[in-house]
């Protein structure tokens, strides 16, 4: 397996939209690219590509809880999975838990690869879930206090 983390260090102007950090993935039965950048809004956007299935979904656990140890509202950009097995929905299920339990807003957008499974679950009514980025961008803008969130 071919695993390949590039971070970007120093100090960022937030309102620069650059990316923060990003990982290939070349499993040996497919391939998985994450990417993380602000919105305009100072949302995290994790972008998820590729095939989340059985050979790749620890990564993806993995990676998510990176982006939830930044403590920063985020949105999970699924729209670029082509396949998402069933093992990702209980990832899904642990990253909504802390979500919830460190307060960070969040949701997740996607195509029908995703949504399916989402639905067919009922999982929808624990993940918080758009049919599009800035859609899932504004709701987790509403999710902020007014005051700003801390470090």
């Amino acid at each position: 397996m071919k695993s390949v983390l590039s971070a970007h260090s120093g100090h960022r102007d937030s309102t620069e939209n650059t990316m923060l950090f990003s990982w290939d993935t070349e499993p040996e039965h497919g391939k998985l690219t994450f990417d993380c950048t602000p919105s305009a809004a100072g949302i995290l956007v994790v972008r998820i590509s590729g095939d989340i299935d059985v050979t790749t979904v620890p990564l993806f656990g993995s990676h998510l809880d990176e982006a939830v140890n930044e403590r920063r509202p985020f949105v999970l950009d699924l729209s670029h999975v082509q396949f998402f097995c069933a093992s990702a929905l209980s990832v899904l299920e642990i990253i909504a838990g802390r979500a919830r339990r460190l307060g960070l807003p969040w949701a997740v957008t996607g195509n029908t690869a995703v949504r399916r499974p989402l639905t067919a679950m009922k999982m929808d009514a624990v993940v918080p879930y758009s049919t599009s980025l800035d859609e899932a961008c504004r709701l987790v803008a509403e999710g902020l206090p007014t005051h700003g969130i801390s470090a």
